[in-house]
């Protein structure tokens, strides 16, 4: 996703799962969210920098699924800087895939360390230009 419209935490966790229920990645969104949010419950994935990578697992699903969008307003997403997240991926993985979570979770923070990097991201046009940037920073790591 490129740009997204929504201004609160759940707002935007529905605006993000909403599009793998569209891309029929997903049977429910309702689902997710609830995942997503007792995830949340013990402790933010805003991680500061203007990131957010919230993230959670479900029993009924067969691969791992991220999603990723900005927001140019920012979000209050409880994170460790008390800032607004504008970057935000969604990780979503089967209950069984611990490692490969874990795994997905470090190169996203990896690749979202570089200030340069995270200012680009927010200036590109499209959400092809941004997928294609994310792409080009993980093939550098």
């Amino acid at each position: 996703m490129a740009d997204l419209e929504a201004t609160t935490k759940q707002d935007v966790l529905v605006e993000l799962i909403s599009s793998l229920k569209k891309a029929s990645l997903i049977k429910s969104t309702e689902e997710v969210v609830r995942v997503i949010l007792d995830r949340e419950k013990l402790g933010s994935t805003g991680i500061g920098d203007g990131i957010a990578i919230p993230h959670g697992k479900m029993k009924d699903l067969d691969q791992v699924l991220c999603v990723f969008g900005r927001s140019q307003k920012g979000v209050a997403f409880d994170a460790v800087d008390g800032k607004p997240a504008h970057i935000l991926f969604l990780l979503i993985a089967p209950e069984d895939s611990a490692s490969t979570h874990l795994k997905i979770l470090s190169r996203i923070s990896r690749i979202l360390r570089d200030q340069a990097f995270r200012k680009r991201l927010l200036e590109l046009d499209s959400a092809k230009a941004m997928y294609a940037g994310v792409i080009e920073e993980d093939r550098k790591i």
